[in-house]
């Protein structure tokens, strides 16, 4: 078991405990439940506070933009966008990596064109490149 220092809660003064945690994060229209890690969280129930990392976060954002460009068959541009900036690029970069123009992961962004299946599945392979490396250095 990890220890976090204190051990104190800061939002009630609780002890804070190291368990499984569901993380839910809305994508675009979709919701995403993610219950893979663990996490530091308030043990008094009313309080249910969560301390989680940057890194952390960032990890459960990368994994909710996967869930949903690899099952959704047509996404909205809220859920290009939301899958770019977990990525941490700029529109030019991510546009690079999946062989198109910035020009056109903008329109399909502003829901001017759809996306076709062949690029969110790219940024899939980003996606889960980044969670294996870290980062695409």
């Amino acid at each position: 078991m990890k220890d976090n220092g204190d051990n104190k809660c800061t939002k009630c003064g609780g002890r804070m405990i190291y368990r499984s945690y569901g993380h839910v994060e809305k994508v675009g229209r979709y919701k995403v439940n993610d219950g893979t890690a663990f996490a530091w969280q308030c043990e008094n129930a009313k309080c249910g506070e969560v301390d989680l990392t940057l890194d952390q976060l960032a990890g459960y954002q990368r994994r909710a933009a996967a869930i949903v460009l690899r099952d959704a068959k047509e996404v909205d541009g809220a859920v290009v966008k939301y899958a770019r900036r977990a990525l941490g690029m700029k529109q030019a970069d991510l546009a690079a990596q999946i062989g198109c123009r910035a020009e056109t992961l903008s329109r399909w962004e502003t829901g001017d064109q759809p996306m076709p299946r062949a690029e969110q599945l790219a940024i899939v392979a980003i996606v889960d490149a980044v969670g294996l490396a870290g980062s695409l250095e």
